[in-house]
């Protein structure tokens, strides 16, 4: 009889800290599709996101480069020769989270005795608003404005580290595969 309820108790436990990322409608962006250039210099301007801790530029490099759209992506160092081509992308992001469903969801929770804390799910919204600038020898070449928002959805024992880390990449990654599509359809190949 004691081994049922530990069983029990432990899958309830592991249920009640389960979590998943629900990201946007993926872009079927290939790798190795046409390269808008071969060398650009990346500036990230991330100060107007109010989470993600400062990795917008590495994922949005990584995406570039993982796309093809281009051959070489200096960030966060400049080359000692550098490319004529710059783009520097300017991103907004805010964090939704409905806190007065949360707190009510939290008080059934406990007033149950945490039995259906494995079932009842929160959630998160993260949202992205970015304008991408490329500009080659200091001429605007093409605007991209980018959107892009990705929803966490967890239980009342989830590690918030690991779903906040996973949702934030997710919209820093889609980010990187719409603003790739959209330079490939707006400027010409170099």
């Amino acid at each position: 009889m004691a081994r049922r309820m530990l069983s029990l108790v432990l899958a309830v436990t592991v249920a009640a800290c389960g979590w998943r990322v629900r990201g946007p409608k993926r872009l079927d962006v290939p790798s190795g599709g046409r390269r808008v250039a071969d060398r650009v210099i990346l500036t990230a301007n991330d100060g107007g996101i109010v989470w993600g801790g400062g990795r917008l530029g590495e994922v949005v490099r990584d995406t570039l480069l993982g796309t093809g759209t281009f051959g070489e992506v200096y960030y966060p160092v400049e080359p000692r020769n550098p490319p004529s081509l710059r783009l520097e992308v300017t991103a907004r992001g805010t964090v939704e989270e409905d806190l007065a469903t949360g707190v009510f969801k939290s008080v059934v929770i406990g007033m149950l005795f945490f039995a259906p804390a494995g079932v009842i799910q929160f959630h998160k919204s993260f949202h992205l608003d970015a304008v991408a600038v490329l500009t080659e020898a200091e001429r605007e070449t093409a605007r991209v404005p980018v959107q892009s928002s990705t929803d966490v959805y967890f239980t009342i024992f989830s590690h918030v580290d690991a779903y906040d880390r996973a949702a934030q990449d997710a919209a820093f990654h889609d980010l990187g595969e719409r603003l790739a599509a959209a330079l490939r359809s707006q400027v010409p190949a170099r």
